[in-house]
């Protein structure tokens, strides 16, 4: 009797597994000509998107004049869009890596006025290795801190711990070495 209930059990497990993964649909666009792809999955929790091509890392942040994304390191480029969502929450990434001859005084002087597009402007020295991104069961949102930064370069931050824009900006030889990230989060009250 137990072990029949114990078969029946699992392959009531089985049938269900089996059911999840039919509801699962996996999307990759590996692009052949050099340029990244893009990978979409769908499940009936959570679905999941990344986008590695240049035209996706937009992320409303103005790129400081004259400057070009990092080239490609090891096959690896240097943005990213990822969307993350399902019931009751959502997470929103987009960043992009950037070069420039330019002094990074002059980078961070650019940013802290086009930066105020979105908020209150906070000057951070160093780095935190992070944003404050902050997902609230009620969608709250807090300030943004320079909580935990520190070394050479600076972080300059805009909007709020559900909305954030930031720029990281790092001296790299006689130029500058630079980030732009927009990070959005949802809790409960919707997905992005």
């Amino acid at each position: 009797m137990k072990n029949a209930a114990l078969k029946i059990s699992f392959a009531l497990l089985l049938a269900a597994v089996a059911l999840l993964l039919a509801a699962c649909s996996i999307n990759v666009d590996d692009k052949k000509n050099g340029k990244d792809g893009k990978v979409d999955i769908q499940t009936p929790f959570a679905s999941i998107k990344v986008n590695s091509d240049e035209k996706a890392a937009d992320n409303g942040i103005p790129v400081y004049p004259g400057a070009h994304l990092r080239p490609k390191e090891n096959g690896d480029g240097h943005t990213a869009n990822v969307n993350i969502g399902g019931p009751g929450f959502g997470l929103k990434v987009i960043a992009a890596e950037y070069e420039t001859s330019d002094a990074p005084e002059k980078v961070k002087a650019f940013y802290e006025d086009k930066m105020k597009t979105f908020g209150e402007v906070l000057v951070c020295r160093g780095h935190s290795g992070g944003s404050d991104v902050h997902m609230g069961s009620k969608g709250d949102s807090e300030k943004l801190t320079c909580k935990d930064t520190h070394g050479s370069g600076w972080e300059i931050k805009a909007g709020s711990s559900s909305d954030e824009h930031l720029v990281s900006i790092e001296p790299q030889g006689e130029g500058t070495r630079f980030g732009t990230v927009l990070v959005q989060t949802h809790g409960k009250e919707g997905t992005l």
